[in-house]
């Protein structure tokens, strides 16, 4: 463990710190744990789904101090795959409707609150304008690590694909049959491909 250095995991839309209780032990072997940015020191940024992008501007505000950065089921912008947007929209919202069972098993879909309301709104210009978050990503300069599941029901896998193609130095992993959530859902295997990485490059 490295005392000088913080790992911060940022939570999504409707995520809460708790969910990074059962990561937090395989992280802590790098350094200590938050799930907000300490004032100094080195940090490490793991970012989930909406967290995602937060990480990448933290990276992007402050490259003297992030050693590396996790993308964990992040936000990526939609994969038109030089399609018309109204047949990517339409591709999306199959997706989405793939999603439908596992609502009606849950009885009643998720909802923000009004800041998280809020942070769904700044994802739109992203979505709307997905050179807005290449230009993002590409001024990176630490070590990106991104790990998907191919069952996201959030984020298609094919839009994490089609994203970190264009950022072809960022490393990439999927998690086959995971879903949204990996770092809370399968923690061992999530941890394991991250703490290897976290290993070699920060």
């Amino acid at each position: 463990m490295r005392p000088d250095r913080t790992l911060v995991c940022l939570a999504g839309v409707g995520g809460a710190a708790s969910e990074w209780d059962a990561a937090a032990p395989f992280l802590g072997r790098f350094g200590r744990v938050a799930t907000a940015t300490p004032p100094d020191g080195r940090i490490v940024v793991v970012g989930h789904s909406q967290g995602g992008v937060q990480a990448l501007r933290i990276a992007v505000a402050m490259p003297e101090r992030v050693d590396a950065i996790v993308l964990t089921s992040s936000f990526f912008p939609p994969a038109r795959h030089w399609r018309p947007l109204a047949v990517a929209a339409l591709d999306f919202a199959g997706h989405r409707v793939s999603y439908l069972p596992e609502v009606v098993t849950r009885g009643r879909r998720p909802r923000p609150a009004r800041p998280g309301v809020c942070r769904l709104r700044a994802m739109l210009p992203f979505a709307l304008r997905p050179s807005r978050w290449h230009a993002l990503a590409a001024a990176v300069s630490c070590p990106v690590l991104a790990v998907h599941g191919d069952a996201d029901h959030l984020v298609p896998i094919a839009f994490a694909r089609a994203g970190c193609a264009r950022h072809p130095a960022w490393a990439y992993a999927e998690l086959a049959g995971s879903g949204h959530h990996p770092h809370r859902d399968e923690t061992e295997r999530w941890a394991g491909i991250v703490c290897d990485w976290i290993g070699l490059h920060a």
